[in-house]
């Protein structure tokens, strides 16, 4: 069976993401994990309460593993040591799932050209305004929630996603988010719940530069009774880290690494590596300071794009601008999806375009043929496996059309703003659109 991906960290939900294909041919994702009582059911209602939104894959069926006609759980395991074998005081019973997901493709990586991956980070600002409107924050965005199929990008992984309240923009949780993602304003709340002098120990996670688990996996940081608020908004930041660091990674299409790529380009990359290793609160303190230097200075993210995504310069800069100006010391300017969205317009029209330009043109996916085989919870099998690209950890229909957004016409790249030109430009956007 082929693996599309797998997890490694000790506090992770044991998963393993196989392609299956029917026999028809048709290609399918099937995550298997394990999840705790609360969260047994949490990623299908969350995937039926955004069932229809473009460029969010589609839930086919989920199922629970059984075993001896009971459904497979730890506690089946745990009951049958002895009690004096048993120094878990903190056991936490988890259930096996079973989800199959369509489309099942390539990491967003992948992407066959430079408009491609714009239209795409375009298509999840849009899809993400609509999952929101479904009272839905996904609230743990890296690159490794996004596929590309056909051309068209995808969000994926919503086990960490959390449903808004009725008539709120907000919730609030003890904390998720992949390490180098995380946006600032959580990571000020973070300081305030680490002591000073103390080490996170993630040294048997997985700290390499996206695969580090989210924030309720550093063990120092005191989130069993502070709650941390998470928006719309930080979603929108955590997309413009993913968006900047493709676009000084990759020197070419389809996974190809610019020239001159390395971790250390990021320069909160070294900070992240801290952890556990030093002074988190420290460490912590060291991230927040070279976010917000770097969105001081637009001429950082001009260095460090690669000449491939040379053209991307001015996009990064004013997008860079807006994520300042929502975390300035004063005269905060939350960010919008209407806000990112005018930037994304703009220079998608004056893009040159690429040739030749692989897979079929972005366009609102066609409706999910279910699998005809028996229903999955009578413990049958799925289908066999087909072949695929192993996808890396912790991952992604276009936009139904342009006209829901109109593209800002200009002839070219236009003089990027700059934080005091933007905040005084964007002051009417205090809400979210």
């Amino acid at each position: 069976m082929e693996v599309l991906w797998k997890s490694h960290g000790l506090f992770c939900h044991g998963m393993v993401c196989y392609c299956m294909t029917d026999k028809g041919g048709k290609e399918y994702a099937l995550k298997d994990c394990w999840v705790t009582e609360e969260k047994r059911m949490h990623e299908a209602t969350i995937l039926e309460m955004i069932k229809g939104i473009p460029n969010v894959v589609q839930l086919v069926d989920h199922w629970d593993v059984y075993y001896d006609g009971e459904p497979d759980c730890t506690a089946c395991i745990h009951s049958q040591y002895h009690p004096h074998n048993r120094d878990d005081l903190l056991f936490c019973n988890r259930f096996h799932r079973r989800i199959l997901l369509s489309p099942c493709r390539q990491p967003l990586s992948k992407f066959s050209s430079r408009r491609e991956l714009l239209t795409a980070f375009h298509a999840f600002v849009v899809a993400h305004r609509m999952m929101i409107e479904n009272r839905v924050l996904h609230g743990d965005l890296s690159p490794n929630n996004f596929i590309i199929h056909e051309g068209i990008g995808y969000f994926i992984d919503f086990d960490h996603a959390s449903i808004l309240v009725e008539g709120t923009s907000s919730t609030y949780s003890h904390g998720t988010g992949t390490m180098p993602y995380i946006l600032i304003h959580i990571l000020q709340a973070m300081l305030d719940l680490v002591p000073h002098g103390v080490n996170t120990d993630v040294t048997d996670q997985d700290v390499h530069l996206n695969h580090m688990n989210s924030i309720e996996d550093s063990q120092d940081i005191n989130t069993d009774t502070e709650l941390i608020e998470h928006q719309p908004s930080d979603d929108l930041e955590s997309l413009f880290y993913i968006f900047f660091e493709f676009i000084a990674k990759y020197g070419g299409p389809h996974g190809q690494l610019a020239p001159m790529w390395s971790q250390q380009a990021l320069p909160w990359v070294s900070a992240y590596e801290a952890l556990g290793k030093a002074d988190t609160h420290l460490a912590l303190s060291t991230i927040c300071f070279a976010k917000m230097g770097v969105l001081m200075q637009g001429r950082f993210f001009v260095a460090r794009t690669s000449e491939y995504f040379a053209e991307f310069r001015p996009i990064v800069q004013e997008w860079g601008s807006i994520v300042y100006c929502a975390n300035g010391p004063k005269n905060q300017v939350e960010m919008t999806h209407a806000g990112v969205l005018d930037v994304l317009d703009k220079y998608m029209q004056s893009l040159d375009t690429e040739q030749p330009f692989s897979g079929r043109p972005q366009s609102p996916r066609s409706s999910i043929t279910v699998s005809q085989n028996p229903h999955p919870r009578t413990g049958h099998p799925p289908p066999l496996a087909g072949p695929s690209e192993p996808l890396p950890r912790r991952s992604t229909c276009l936009i139904t059309s342009l006209a829901l957004h109109p593209p800002i016409c200009s002839a070219g790249p236009s003089e990027p703003l700059s934080p005091c030109r933007l905040k005084q430009k964007k002051h009417q956007r205090t809400k979210l659109s």
